[in-house]
């Protein structure tokens, strides 16, 4: 119950100096394409493609004729950047009166870090999208990327369905997980060392998934990044099949199992043309998964404050500019409508 009026008038409250996130939740594939950003070049960039054998090779003896013919085997994927804002509004009012010397958080520095992660989260959730939001104009997605022409009819500005080597394969599960199913979808996208290499799924999926593995694999390939060398993310749990970790992220659509080839699949990074780098790593906010060091990669840049005409309020933004690109779809697939294990 509160404390009486003697108490009250005669004892400062106490306020804890930082917040303590209770809404956003796991955000890893975020994390794990921009912990290896590229740099972004020009208006568009453009990855050429062999999609076709030329001229078929011939047996021949003595005074055969032999092919002269040239065929057309190559085209240019294209793409576009993207462009993703998150603002930051405070009004002058607050802070005045976060400016006295009893302020215990800075209202303005808690308030950017706040925000900065939820664009990061937002920026995930696009991750795990088609870029068909926002008119086309949000970035691209594994829906997008990771699809055989249900999702997109086109992608990289070609035709799925003239160019068959845009297309991920895409397998029903039938409502069941198994390791002869996983292994057939990595088979299908597999030759020789181009392989797959992060699989990454929903909780629940990967709850089931764990269930394939013996108690003897359970106990002793499941592990808080079980060898840095391979890439993992710091501080996360991960099941490891076929030497390639299992990964769980919040956002992946239920029942959906990706494996991807990262070789292929990057984030192309566009800083915007004024202000400096801010990353949604803060000192401020605990609780979530940003505080993990994964996250320290500069994500956006800061526009700095904007003074409002009419108001006593200033604005800013941070933009995160660029593309998530796969130049090779065919390599990636994903396994779908999990609900069980088999």
């Amino acid at each position: 119950m509160p404390p009486g009026v003697n108490i009250t008038t005669t004892t400062n409250q106490y306020l804890a100096p930082s917040w303590v996130d209770q809404v956003l939740r796991d955000n890893l594939f975020f994390g794990e394409i921009l912990k290896n950003t590229k740099k972004w070049d020009g208006s568009q960039m453009l990855f050429p493609i062999k999609y076709q054998k030329g001229e078929a090779s011939i047996a021949f003896n003595g005074f055969d004729l032999l092919p002269i013919n040239q065929v057309p085997v190559s085209v240019n994927m294209t793409f576009y950047p993207t462009f993703v804002a998150t603002n930051v509004a405070l009004a002058g009012s607050d802070l005045s009166v976060n400016s006295t010397q009893e302020q215990t958080l800075n209202l303005m520095s808690v308030t950017m870090e706040s925000r900065a992660q939820d664009g990061a989260d937002d920026i995930g959730n696009f991750f795990q999208q088609s870029g068909q939001a926002y008119g086309g104009k949000a970035p691209m997605g594994l829906a997008g990327i990771v699809d055989n022409g249900t999702v997109l009819s086109s992608y990289g500005g070609l035709a799925r369905s003239t160019y068959s080597g845009l297309n991920a394969t895409v397998t029903a599960s039938g409502g069941t997980i198994s390791l002869l199913k996983v292994r057939q979808l990595w088979n299908s996208i597999t030759d020789g060392q181009v392989a797959p290499n992060f699989a990454l799924t929903d909780y629940n999926t990967w709850a089931l998934f764990e269930q394939l593995l013996t108690p003897f694999q359970r106990n002793n390939y499941s592990d808080f990044a079980p060898n840095k060398q391979n890439g993992s993310s710091a501080g996360y749990r991960a099941l490891v099949w076929d030497g390639m970790l299992i990964m769980r992220d919040r956002k992946v659509t239920s029942g959906n199992f990706y494996l991807l080839n990262t070789d292929y699949l990057k984030f192309y990074g566009l800083k915007w043309w004024e202000g400096k780098a801010v990353s949604p790593r803060a000192k401020d906010i605990e609780g979530n998964v940003y505080e993990e060091s994964i996250y320290t990669p500069s994500a956006f840049t800061w526009t700095g404050w904007i003074r409002a005409y009419n108001q006593g309020a200033i604005n800013g933004f941070m933009i995160m500019g660029g593309q998530l690109l796969c130049t090779n779809p065919w390599r990636n697939g994903v396994l779908t409508g999990i609900t069980s294990v088999a």
